[in-house]
């Protein structure tokens, strides 16, 4: 839709799943830099009518029941960069942006998973499994982690690095007398373990909750974690309360049993590389700058990417200089995010190899009781209040 807005060349959007919005994943969590992306489309009706603002952020122990930060943001990120932070359902947002482009006439096709990617005289041509094709002027590789087209360009298929931490993500339902009992104050709510990490926030205005309780894990894509293959309901809620067993923190003991959706999911990234465009092959979100969720910013750096290409394009034609400045312009942005995700998951899950673990661990909750409200005050050191909308293409 953002190249629908800044050129006049005929889109077409194509998916591998189905037309419908299917009931999978949980929740996303968008900051301020997400919305004001979603604004240059006209969507972030979706997110606040659809999704709900959290009032702050609170973080802890869990198992001890102390609380470390407390900080109330909705007044001061509205303030400063126009949005608070938003929470929704996954299956909310993509349903939401699936009916706006629709209604805005693009075309979009469905159930065509890419296999190959061709080059030829100026046309590229995409293959998809059904055996069909199709030739355009221009592809954009927006397909995951697991990209064919990020193997087209960089031409390798090295499998994504595995984080050495699952989750299992979820959504609850609950009254406003849970949500009291358990002290949420409608806000991000992050509680630590020994290895363990749970958090929850508010995904809609009528009491559903986004949930994961991350932990240290074998990779269940490697068929190595027996706790993968049953991805029912009942068990992965029932392993989930196992993980945050004993704790003080009410939270997980009410969150986790009101769920009605919950889903395994192994962290991946892959190391910042340099090269996003071959030809008139260019990638965009995961396939070119897959994240952890580990500062919740893996959706965010996708929809600022495809606004600034979009706008990019939007004033040049396609060609080698235009996809070198995009990367000049995204890269510092995206590195950062990737390298600091993989920090801050070592502050939280790294350091239990360690012998003096227990020590390290008071060592951090120090450093988070003293320096973690003005963390959050300043949006994540200022990275909340990059807008895509209109910062410089030069």
């Amino acid at each position: 839709m953002a190249l629908q807005k800044t050129t006049p060349h005929k889109i077409i959007l194509v998916d591998a799943g189905p037309k419908e919005s299917a009931a999978i994943g949980a929740g996303l969590g968008i900051a301020p830099n997400g919305a004001n992306a979603l604004s240059f489309i006209d969507a972030d009706d979706i997110l606040t009518k659809r999704g709900c603002m959290s009032h702050g952020v609170q973080m802890g122990r869990g198992d001890a029941g102390r609380l470390l930060i407390k900080e109330l943001t909705s007044e001061t990120y509205s303030k400063n960069w126009g949005y608070g932070n938003h929470g929704i359902s996954r299956q909310v947002l993509v349903g939401g942006l699936r009916e706006l482009a629709e209604k805005r006439n693009v075309d979009m096709r469905f159930n065509m998973r890419l296999t190959a990617v061709e080059e030829k005289d100026q046309v590229v041509t995409a293959r998809f499994k059904d055996g069909t094709t199709l030739d355009a002027d221009l592809l954009i590789g927006c397909d995951g982690i697991h990209s064919v087209v990020r193997s087209y360009v960089v031409g390798d298929v090295a499998k994504p690095r595995y984080a050495g931490v699952s989750t299992v993500q979820g959504l609850s339902n609950l009254s406003a007398e849970d949500e009291a009992a358990a002290g949420l104050n409608h806000s991000l709510n992050f509680w630590l373990g020994h290895g363990v990490m749970f958090g929850t926030y508010p995904a809609d205005q009528e009491g559903s909750w986004s949930w994961f309780c991350a932990f240290i894990s074998e990779d269940p894509k490697g068929g190595e974690s027996d706790w993968a293959k049953d991805n029912s309901l009942a068990v992965l809620t029932k392993l989930a309360s196992e993980k945050t067993a004993g704790w003080e923190s009410p939270v997980p003991s009410t969150v986790i049993p009101r769920s009605y959706r919950a889903y395994p999911v192994g962290l991946y990234d892959r190391d910042p590389m340099n090269v996003w465009h071959k030809g008139r092959v260019v990638l965009c979100g995961d396939s070119a700058h897959p994240t952890t969720p580990f500062g919740g910013q893996g959706s965010q750096m996708a929809a600022e990417s495809a606004i600034l290409l979009a706008r990019l394009l939007g004033a040049n034609e396609p060609s080698d200089e235009l996809f070198q400045k995009y990367v000049q312009l995204r890269r510092p942005r995206t590195d950062a995010v990737t390298i600091n995700a993989r920090n801050g998951m070592g502050a939280v899950f790294g350091i239990t190899s360690w012998r003096l673990s227990f020590i390290l661990e008071y060592l951090r909750d120090g450093f988070l009781y003293m320096l973690g409200p003005s963390f959050f005050r300043s949006g994540m050191r200022g990275l909340f209040a990059y807008n895509v909308t209109t910062t410089s293409l030069d």
